[in-house]
């Protein structure tokens, strides 16, 4: 739905009333140099058509005078409001007494002229506004490695408690809802706009004839989604938003990151400006409303997460950034289950929460060798309980060569099969913590100064 709004001055009264040349392009839709459309009052639903004469100025011709008289006509400070139908318009008058005057007025500011764009339920995949729903929202999640950012998108954003999942490699998620409600993508170097928006690609029918038609990505999927369901929220979730080129992945989607914040501006929560693109035009609304523009609807949030110690990775410009609701996941455990914070390291006394907090502070401290060192510290969930809580080895070091050695002369017994088995399995998940938390010490944290942390002369290679 539009509605153009007019204030009234003392000169429109004995004169035509004039308007500019960009309302009627936009709003009225009259491009040729005379054109007539059919106009009803609100209150008097007298009908007639009025005229617009290009050639001469851009105003209306005498013929909605007597509509105006039929209203009960108008006066300095009143308001006209045109409401667009599909193929004629209302017209009201709005005076200083009525209880939307001010409201309008406050919208206007200090101009004449004012269009607003209302998506309702008269026009296509959309209808009024749910005021249940909280407004929609960017938000860009960010910390170090293993702080919990999925985590908390999960909970915060999404409704998910992934804890037992995360603990005990249960499957709890409601997936159906999932793939209902939220729509997720990891943007990566070679991830494009045409990926994220949406492509024309080849198709074959039955008949093995070819064709091209426009594929939809990630992005306009959930856009469909969220106007055919305006009743519930959706949720777009970008993983690692800085490994890829963010503002040339958006494109003119860009421009839609704008939210409208006050009411009196438009509906809190959609976007503020609006673009025209056809392909996602034609997806979301249908080909008899291609032309239509597009927002991201108000129960429409994005959310993305980055790592702030990738490197090699793209930058995030101010104005990209502005645009977001930056929330950091602070690197603690203080939100930690308590296994992933008493949980000791193999057979020793030492915790996993000890052990962070201490090689953090290393960490932070090497800041004379290591630029933005803070960002290299390890997360609470950069290793898992389950993933260094584990008993000791059922066989020593010779004990399980000479099972190796007996293994492959094809003499051991099914016993000694297995414990060697056993001792395999044992083997692969004790190397988790190697593989995960030394690698990154060694490789990433004190890649530059390993002797400070790793002191012992004979560990001189990452194998050792």
């Amino acid at each position: 739905m539009n509605i153009y709004l007019r204030k009234i001055l003392n000169h429109d009264i004995t004169h035509q009333i004039s308007i500019t040349r960009e309302i009627l392009h936009d709003f009225f839709e009259v491009e040729q140099d005379h054109a007539t459309i059919k106009m009803e009052g609100k209150i008097s639903r007298y009908e007639g058509r009025v005229s617009f004469l290009l050639a001469t100025d851009p105003r209306f011709g005498g013929d909605i005078g007597q509509l105006i008289r039929e209203e009960g006509g108008i006066q300095e400070n009143d308001i006209l409001l045109f409401l667009k139908n599909k193929n004629d318009y209302i017209v009201e008058i709005v005076r200083p007494s009525d209880e939307r005057y001010r409201t309008f007025i406050s919208m206007m500011n200090i101009e004449r002229h004012l269009v607003i764009n209302i998506d309702d339920s008269s026009s296509p995949n959309h209808s009024t506004p749910n005021q249940s729903l909280k407004p929609a929202t960017n938000t860009l999640v960010y910390g170090v490695p293993g702080s919990g950012k999925s985590h908390y998108v999960n909970k915060k954003f999404l409704g998910i408690d992934d804890t037992k999942n995360r603990f005990d490699n249960s499957d709890e998620y409601d997936r159906a809802k999932e793939e209902e409600h939220f729509e997720r993508v990891v943007f990566h170097p070679d991830y494009s706009y045409s990926d994220f928006v949406g492509q024309i690609l080849p198709h074959t029918d039955e008949n093995g004839i070819v064709s091209y038609k426009f594929t939809p990505g990630p992005f306009t999927r959930i856009l469909k989604k969220a106007y055919d369901d305006p009743n519930n929220s959706y949720v777009l979730v970008i993983k690692e938003l800085n490994r890829g080129n963010a503002p040339s992945i958006f494109g003119d989607v860009f421009q839609l990151l704008d939210r409208v914040s006050d009411s009196r501006n438009g509906i809190v929560g959609e976007s503020e400006y609006s673009i025209t693109n056809e392909n996602i035009a034609r997806e979301v609304f249908g080909n008899e409303h291609k032309d239509r523009k597009i927002k991201i609807p108000y129960n429409l949030s994005i959310v993305a997460t980055m790592n702030t110690s990738d490197q090699n990775v793209f930058t995030l410009d101010t104005a990209f950034q502005r645009r977001w609701n930056m929330r950091m996941i602070e690197c603690s455990f203080n939100d930690a289950p308590s296994e992933q914070r008493t949980t000791k390291i193999f057979d020793t006394s030492v915790t996993w929460e000890k052990f962070c907090n201490v090689i953090n502070k290393e960490i932070t401290a090497n800041n004379t060798v290591m630029s933005s060192s803070e960002d290299k510290r390890i997360g609470p969930f950069f290793v898992l309980a389950k993933d260094i809580n584990l008993k000791a080895s059922c066989v020593s070091e010779d004990e399980y060569n000479e099972l190796l050695t007996r293994h492959d002369n094809e003499n051991a017994t099914d016993e000694e099969l297995k414990k060697l088995e056993e001792t395999m399995s044992y083997k692969e998940v004790y190397s988790r913590f190697a593989h995960k938390v030394l690698k990154y010490l060694w490789d990433d944290a004190f890649k530059f100064n390993r002797d400070y942390i790793f002191r012992d002369a004979k560990n001189n290679n990452l194998e050792k």
